[in-house]
């Protein structure tokens, strides 16, 4: 089926004479709005479809946004090129992450009026999470873990789910400096408590324990840096860095890229269990994985800042064996190939919940069958 009359084919998508569109939405209301790791890989989604030459992404963002200037602001260059207005038109794609949904009526997104693609994390099964509800509704999704879609399936979601693992653009990190000069640096960011203590009790063992005495230990904590690539440079620096990913209790992660870019900068990586880091994060082969536990991180971190260089490259190595089988180029390619067969997915409904539970149910059906030959 011709696409964009330029006579490429693309699955069972319908015929247009322009490049379809696929819409984002954001509602950006923080200072620090637009900068966080689910920001900048859905902002990577819209630059796949950008690239891609077979559809046009469009953003809109909410009257509700308050523009802070922040450096670190993924969408802060879209800002003139943004929607005015919000419309779908048939043949659209829809491209939602987080609270995207409000966008649409109540209505809309019980019988959205085009495909949905929707990037879910596991902490959206817990009932007090306010996106929660959108789980009921129509859509083609993406989890970025095997772990996480596990944990998605055994809850219920409204759609077919696919495993999308986050990436990276290898070709943008900083160069490594001649020499690392950070012993350990501890990522603090999501668990700062945590972060401090950890800090706190190495600085009281220095004193004592000649091991780590002489050692350069390095503490981030919020603020952020204000821009990716700073924090991309610091971490460069560490010859270990131990990440604080979310624990459980607080919703866990759906990835958690500070490993792998750290991997990717051949920093060895402590790194405690914390769902979505499963697939990428393999104790033993590319980091070390204690329970999340203050005790046991400690213990891990004064263990490996002190390994001989011969062990310390075991895992270096495996850490950048596992960044290079997560270039964003990948990535590239399963975002559009899911959106190339998002129509074709969007007509099976069996993947959806029986129609008869929708309102208007056979109407919405009858409508998207005029997108088939």
């Amino acid at each position: 089926m011709k696409i964009g009359g330029d006579g490429r084919t693309r699955g069972n998508l319908p015929t247009f004479t322009i490049m379809p569109h696929v819409r984002f939405h954001r509602r950006l209301i923080g200072p620090t709005a637009g900068t966080n790791g689910g920001n900048l890989k859905l902002r990577d989604c819209y630059n796949h479809f950008l690239a891609s030459g077979q559809w046009q992404p469009s953003i809109y963002f909410s009257p509700q946004t308050i523009w802070n200037e922040h450096q670190g602001n993924y969408w802060r260059d879209l800002r003139v090129h943004s929607l005015k207005q919000w419309t779908i038109n048939e043949g659209d794609l829809l491209f939602f992450s987080g609270g995207d949904w409000r966008v649409l009526s109540k209505r809309q997104r019980r019988q959205p009026p085009v495909p949905v693609i929707n990037i879910v994390q596991p902490r959206h099964t817990r009932a007090d999470d306010p996106r929660n509800e959108f789980l009921s509704h129509p859509a083609i999704r993406i989890a970025k873990s095997s772990t996480g879609a596990d944990l998605l399936n055994n809850y219920g979601v409204n759609g077919p789910l696919f495993v999308i693992p986050d990436t990276i653009d290898l070709d943008s990190l900083p160069p490594l400096p001649p020499e690392k000069d950070i012993d350990l640096l501890i990522i603090g960011l999501k668990q700062p408590e945590i972060g401090r203590a950890l800090f706190e009790k190495i600085q009281k063992a220095q004193s004592t324990n000649p091991q780590i005495r002489d050692k350069k230990i390095h503490l981030q904590l919020p603020p952020k840096l204000p821009t990716r690539q700073e924090f991309l440079r610091l971490l460069a620096r560490a010859k270990t860095a131990c990440c604080l990913p979310l624990k459980a209790d607080r919703g866990a992660e759906g990835f958690y890229l500070p490993a792998l870019e750290a991997m990717a900068l051949d920093t060895l990586v402590v790194c405690p269990p914390a769902v979505g880091n499963s697939d990428h994060c393999l104790d033993g082969i590319n980091c070390i994985m204690p329970k999340y536990d203050l005790n046991a991180i400690y213990d891990a971190v004064v263990k490996v800042v002190n390994w001989t260089e011969e062990n310390r490259e075991n895992l270096i190595s495996g850490g950048r064996e596992t960044a290079l089988k997560h270039d964003i180029q990948q990535e590239r390619k399963s975002i559009l190939d899911l959106a190339d067969r998002a129509y074709e997915l969007w007509a099976q409904e069996d993947l959806f919940v029986p129609s008869s539970r929708f309102p208007d149910g056979a109407r919405w059906r009858q409508k998207l069958s005029r997108f088939f030959r």
